[in-house]
């Protein structure tokens, strides 16, 4: 086995790009169960410790300290299907995981003035997003991933790049004819069908540590600013195979028999934000809240390796001896994440003591992501360029509202996510559901949030070779249960 720390250019544009920007740049707000149960809608309310992630102004109108602490569960269904092929079989995978979706505190204050009534401290802790999930595809169709090593190999007249290199030492890659030009076993038979299978999990979350200072003034205007430091860890694997099911003597490919071809990736961070939030109230009944995030500089490293096993025989009509070439790799990589503005508005509307309802609407220009690569201003470059043109501005709205019966609470929320991507309409939407019981100095709720879509996923990508394109619908479901105290 051959460890290097090959050329980091071409890793680091193929490492980072849209969808890692995404990544870490559209969050899906938790927090408490109430503020799951009722769609994220909370931020023009208040008095719920999420709103730290929203809109800090809400920590303004709490009215006596308190502490809570939210366990989740994480449940996503998988179906899988490769669809160029003449029979796409779906597979089925789920991934299943507990985290701390919230835990914090508020400290209230007394009246400071006749007029400031009081400024309050929260200190909290709110999750933007899992990231744990498992998918796995199967299926027989034309193309190989040794088409799109050749192609960026001879593309960029060289194998010193991160994958076309390990494809090169794995003898994947070579030079026969000893004139620049790299060659493969594919090449022989171009409309040969390989049978391909690739196991991918991915593993981790990111949560928000806020520092937030809220005042409420002549219980008319809240004011709060808030201090985040999102904590990133990611992680993922993935085993991609190809095989010739025909291989030995008159086999499609000469030579091939199989491949393998492993990846894994961390990557760990953190980054720093502020967040600006108002709420005014125009009456006993309506209120109206707008905030404003500014971007989040990241800073994260990447450690990554990569294994790659290439199967042939000795010559082509595959009577010689079965040989394996193996070839390893390893390294890491510091890089920036500029996430973009955001700005949302919101309008709540309260019943008395019967319960409420509130919607709030974010704006985020997601073409405005990007990276920073010291020492590799061309990649950073084409990513961002890349970032900018396939990414567009969105609206995503949160409604939510619940209904009160003495202690009892039942809650419901919608919320619609708009796809980030450019020249696409579709959303992504979440139904939630909620229950709670508010004593005088405990309260407990629980909160579910469900959610259906689908992704493509392509496991390699190149100009002139067929397309390997996979369906992935997921079925995300939450639950969590927040357990709270008032002193």
């Amino acid at each position: 086995m051959v460890a290097l720390l090959l050329g980091l250019s071409h890793f680091r544009a193929s490492a980072q790009g849209v969808t890692d920007a995404l990544r870490y740049t559209n969050f899906n707000y938790s927090g408490t169960a109430r503020f799951m149960g009722t769609g994220g809608s909370l931020s023009p309310l208040g008095a719920d410790i999420s709103v730290a992630s929203t809109n800090p102004a809400g920590l303004a109108l709490f009215r006596r300290s308190e502490f809570t602490m939210t366990p989740a569960l994480f449940i996503n269904n998988t179906n899988s299907r490769l669809i160029n092929t003449g029979n796409p079989g779906v597979i089925q995978e789920n991934r299943t995981n507990m985290n701390l979706h919230n835990i914090g505190a508020v400290i209230t204050s007394r009246p400071l003035s006749k007029r400031w009534k009081n400024v309050n401290f929260g200190f909290t802790l709110n999750h933007l997003g899992n990231f744990n999930r498992r998918f796995v595809f199967q299926g027989e169709s034309i193309g190989s991933i040794a088409e799109s090593w050749q192609e960026r190999a001879n593309d960029f007249a060289g194998v010193g790049a991160f994958d076309t290199g390990l494809a090169f030492d794995a003898g994947i890659l070579y030079d026969f004819n000893d004139d620049g030009f790299y060659d493969i076993d594919y090449e022989l038979n171009r409309e040969a069908p390989l049978n391909r299978m690739q196991e991918v999990t991915e593993e981790g979350s990111m949560s928000e540590l806020s520092f937030s200072l809220a005042g409420n003034y002549d219980e008319k205007l809240s004011i709060g600013l808030s201090v985040g430091v999102p904590i990133v860890n990611f992680s993922t694997k993935k085993r991609y195979t190809e095989r010739d099911e025909n291989s030995g003597p008159g086999g499609a490919v000469p030579y091939f028999e199989s491949l393998v071809y492993e990846e894994n990736l961390r990557t760990t961070g953190a980054g720093i934000n502020a967040k600006l939030g108002l709420i005014f109230r125009l009456n006993q009944a309506f209120r109206l809240s707008g905030a404003v995030h500014t971007p989040t500089a990241f800073g994260l490293q990447d450690n990554f390796d990569s294994r790659l096993v290439n199967n042939y025989f000795e010559d082509e009509d595959e009577q010689g001896a079965f040989l394996g070439t193996e070839a390893a790799s390893e390294g890491f990589f510091d890089y920036t994440l500029n996430t973009p503005w955001r700005y949302s508005g919101g309008l709540g509307f309260i019943f008395g003591k019967n319960g409420f309802l509130s919607t709030e609407v974010e704006y985020v220009d997601f073409a405005n992501a990007t990276f920073g690569f010291d020492g590799f201003a061309s990649d950073e470059q084409n990513v961002n360029t890349a970032i900018s043109r396939d990414l567009r501005d969105v609206l995503n709205i949160r409604i939510g509202g619940e209904v009160a019966v003495n202690e009892f609470r039942f809650r419901l929320g919608y919320n619609i996510r708009s796809s980030p991507f450019a020249n696409d309409e579709t959303n992504r939407n979440q139904l939630s559901a909620g229950f709670g019981y508010r004593g005088q100095s405990f309260f407990v709720d629980l909160g579910y949030r469900r959610a259906l879509y689908e992704e493509l996923y392509y496991p390699y990508v190149a100009r002139e070779v067929p397309v390997q394109e996979v369906v992935n619908e997921f079925n995300v479901n939450q639950l969590a249960l927040t357990i709270g105290a008032k002193f």
